[in-house]
């Protein structure tokens, strides 16, 4: 199954992520401090997609932020630490 991410669609984290791994990311520098962490099930907005090959990536809008903070993920990224929220799913 492939799918493909647009604004507006909601990604959830499958494990913790802290700071600490963020830091450690491919955009690391355009990515806004996440507190105290954000909880696997947490619901992240789609803001931007880029596509380009080799340059894959998703910028989501941390929850409950405002103004509105972001995360830039890369495509591997988002594979090994994120996946597309269901409808429905909390």
């Amino acid at each position: 199954m492939i799918i493909t991410l647009s604004p507006g669609m909601n990604i959830t984290p499958t494990r913790l992520i802290e700071n600490a791994r963020v830091k450690q990311w491919k955009y690391a520098l355009e990515c806004a401090d996440v507190g105290g962490g954000l909880m696997p099930g947490s619901q992240l907005k789609v803001a931007e997609v880029g596509k380009a090959p080799g340059q894959m990536f998703v910028v989501a809008r941390l929850p409950g932020t405002d103004p509105p903070r972001f995360l830039k993920i890369s495509g591997a990224e988002f594979a090994g630490c994120f996946r597309v929220s269901v409808v429905g799913e909390y």
